[in-house]
C-alpha cells in the first residue's frame, strides 16, 4: 500500500478565500480530539478523521470548534492511499443555539456561592495581614528597647529567646496562612471565570459562537484519506510538583515527578493521548534585539492629548495542587503499587513527556494529575543548627539530579519514610546539577544557646570594650554517631572606628564569612553531650555610643 503524506501550513492572512464550485462535495467531518500537547501557557490539539473517497473535489469541514483556537496556528496533515492534494484552508465563524435562561440562572447561583467564599477568604487574609504587621511592629520596637535594657541586665537570654521565638513563629505562621489563602483564592477565581464564560455563551441572543475549518481537497485516485487538524488554543497549561521520600538509610531519596493539567479551552478532552512539553511558544523563537540608546539634553515637549489606555493583558490561570493518580499493581502477591510513568523525549530546545495512558480533562478549570516519572537520587545528609534563631536541629540534604531531563520549578513535599515533614519551592535544576532540600527537624538531636557572660569596659585612654560570651550545648540522644554543622554570627561594623573580633572559641570555626556568619562542624557520638563556647569583642572610641548590640 502506497502511503501519501501531505503537510500544509497556511496562515489565513496570506490565503485567498475558498470558492465552492458546483462539483465540490461537502463533507462534515465528525472528528474528535485524539492527542494534546500541553505547554506552560497553551496547548496544541490534534483531531483526526478517516474518509473513503473517490476521485473528485471535496470541501471537508471541521465544525463546532471553540473560539479560543488561534487561527494562524491551524495546520493540516494528510496520509492515506488516495492520491490527494490539499488546495486550501479557511476558518469561518458560526453561531449555535444556546442553552437557555434556566442554565444562566443555575450558573449565576454557582458564581454567587463562589464569590461569597472568595469574600470570606479576603476578610481572613486581612486579619492575618494585621497580625503580621503587629508582630513586625514588635520586632522593630524591640530593637532599640533591648539595646538599652541589656546594659542593666535585662532581659535575660532565656527571655530574649522566648521573645524571638514568639515573634518568629507568629510571622512564619502568618506567611504560611496567607500563601494557603492565595492558593485557594486563585482556584476560586479560576472557577468563577469558567462559569462566567459559560454564562456569556448562554445569554444574549441565545446563540453561541464557534469556528469551522474548511479544507479543500482534490482526489485523483480512489482510496482512504486521514486528515489531522492541528491547532493551538489558550487557557490551558500544566505545572510540575514533586514528592521526595528519604530512604531509611538516608543515602538515597525517591523523587516522584507529578504533573497537574488544567484547561478552559471551551471543549472537553476525552480519552486523549497526552504529551507535556517544557517549550514556551509565547516567548517566541528569537532573542530580543538591542536598539540604539540615545542620550540628549532635556528639552520640554509640548503637551500631547491623552491616549486611550492599552487593552488589558489576558492572564492565564495558575494550576493548583496535583491530584494523585494511583495505578493498580498487576502482581498477584502484595506489593507496593507502581506508577505508570511518562516517556521522556529530549528535543533540541525542550523536553517532552508522553503520558502512557489516555486522560480525561474537562474544560471546567479542574485539576487533573498524572505521574511523569519516579527516580532514585543519591543523597548526602547533614545536621544543621542555628541555635541563635531556633532550638531545633534540621536535616539538610544535598542531592544530584541524575535524570536525563531538568527538574522544573514547582512545589515539593518532603517525607521521611511515611512521615510528612513539610513543603517548599524547588527551583529549576538541570540534569546533573546538585541541589539541596530540608527534611524538617530531628527531635532526637537538640541544641541550646546561652549567654554566660557580659562585660563592659570604659576606656580611659583607649577604646571602650564590650565582651559577650556564649555557650552552645549539643545533645545527641540517638545511638548512632553524627556530625552537626553549627552556625552563629558576629555583628558587622557599619563604621570603620568599630572593631569586632571572635574571642577564644573552644572549637576552631570551619569558616567565618564576610557577612559575619560563623560555621563549626563537630562530631557527636551516640548519646554524647558537647558544649562549644565563644566570645565576641566589640571595641569603639571612648565617649561615643553604639547601637545594634
Amino acid at each position: 500500500m502506497k502511503r501519501l503524506s501531505i503537510f500544509l501550513f497556511l496562515t489565513l492572512i496570506l490565503m485567498p478565500t475558498l470558492s465552492i464550485s458546483a462539483q465540490q462535495k461537502r463533507i462534515i467531518a465528525p472528528s474528535r480530539i485524539t492527542a494534546v500537547t500541553v505547554y506552560a501557557d497553551r496547548a496544541q490539539t490534534t483531531r483526526s478523521i478517516t474518509l473513503p473517497l473517490t476521485p473528485g473535489n471535496y470541501l471537508i469541514m471541521f465544525d463546532s470548534l471553540p473560539t479560543l483556537i488561534m487561527d494562524d496556528s491551524i495546520r493540516v496533515e494528510g496520509t492515506g492511499t488516495a492520491a490527494a492534494t490539499i488546495t486550501g484552508i479557511e476558518v469561518k465563524r458560526a453561531f449555535l443555539e444556546g442553552s437557555g435562561e434556566k442554565k444562566v440562572m443555575e450558573l449565576q447561583e454557582e458564581i454567587r456561592a463562589l464569590e461569597r467564599r472568595s469574600a470570606a477568604l479576603d476578610a481572613r487574609k486581612s486579619g492575618i495581614t494585621a497580625q503580621k504587621l503587629f508582630f513586625e511592629s514588635i520586632r522593630v520596637a524591640w530593637g532599640d528597647r533591648i539595646s538599652k535594657e541589656l546594659a542593666v541586665g535585662r532581659p535575660t537570654s532565656a527571655e530574649l529567646q522566648d521573645a524571638a521565638t514568639f515573634v518568629g513563629t507568629g510571622i512564619t505562621k502568618a506567611e504560611e496562612q496567607n500563601r494557603e489563602i492565595e492558593f485557594d483564592s486563585a482556584a476560586i477565581k479560576d472557577k468563577i471565570n469558567a462559569l462566567r464564560r459559560q454564562q456569556r455563551e448562554a445569554t444574549g441572543s441565545g446563540k453561541k459562537e464557534s469556528k469551522t475549518v474548511e479544507v479543500a481537497v482534490e482526489i485523483a485516485r480512489e482510496g482512504t484519506l486521514k486528515l489531522s487538524l492541528l491547532s493551538l488554543t489558550s487557557q490551558a497549561n500544566w505545572e510540575p510538583s514533586y514528592d521526595v521520600r528519604l530512604a531509611t538509610d538516608a543515602r538515597t531519596a525517591e523523587l516522584t515527578f507529578r504533573a497537574t493539567v488544567h484547561q478552559q479551552s471551551g471543549e472537553d478532552w476525552d480519552n486523549v493521548d497526552l504529551t507535556l512539553s517544557t517549550a514556551h511558544p509565547a516567548a517566541g523563537g528569537a532573542p530580543p534585539e538591542l536598539y540604539p540608546w540615545l542620550i540628549s539634553l532635556y528639552r520640554p515637549q509640548p503637551m500631547m492629548p491623552k491616549t486611550m489606555p492599552a487593552a488589558p493583558t489576558l492572564m492565564y490561570s495558575r494550576a493548583g495542587k496535583a491530584d494523585i493518580m494511583q495505578m493498580e499493581s498487576s502482581a498477584a502477591e502484595e506489593a507496593p503499587a507502581a506508577f505508570a510513568t511518562a516517556q521522556v523525549n529530549n528535543e533540541q530546545t525542550s523536553v517532552s513527556f508522553h503520558v502512557p495512558h489516555t486522560l480525561n480533562v474537562p474544560s471546567d478549570g479542574s485539576r487533573h494529575g498524572t505521574v511523569v516519572s519516579v527516580v532514585q537520587l543519591p543523597v548526602s545528609m547533614e545536621y544543621l543548627a542555628l541555635p541563635k534563631l531556633s532550638p531545633s536541629v534540621f536535616l539538610r540534604s544535598e542531592m544530584t539530579n541524575n535524570a536525563t531531563y531538568p527538574l522544573l520549578p514547582g512545589k515539593v513535599a518532603t517525607f521521611v519514610g511515611t512521615s510528612y515533614t513539610g513543603s517548599s519551592q524547588l527551583k529549576k535544576v538541570a540534569s546533573g546539577e546538585r541541589f539541596e532540600l530540608f527534611f524538617g527537624s530531628d527531635d532526637q538531636v537538640t541544641v541550646k544557646r546561652e549567654e554566660i557572660k557580659q562585660q563592659k569596659e570604659a576606656g580611659l585612654f583607649g577604646n571602650n570594650r564590650v565582651r559577650y560570651r556564649y555557650m552552645l550545648e549539643l545533645n545527641n540522644f540517638r545511638n548512632d554517631a553524627l556530625t552537626i554543622t553549627l552556625r552563629d554570627q558576629l555583628p558587622i561594623a557599619a563604621d570603620e572606628e568599630i572593631k569586632i573580633s571572635l574571642e577564644d572559641p573552644s572549637l576552631k570555626p570551619e569558616e567565618i564569612r564576610n557577612d559575619g556568619t560563623i560555621t563549626w562542624k563537630t562530631p557527636l557520638s551516640g548519646g554524647e553531650k558537647k558544649t562549644v563556647t565563644f566570645g565576641i569583642l566589640v571595641e569603639y572610641p571612648k565617649e561615643r555610643e553604639i547601637t545594634g548590640l
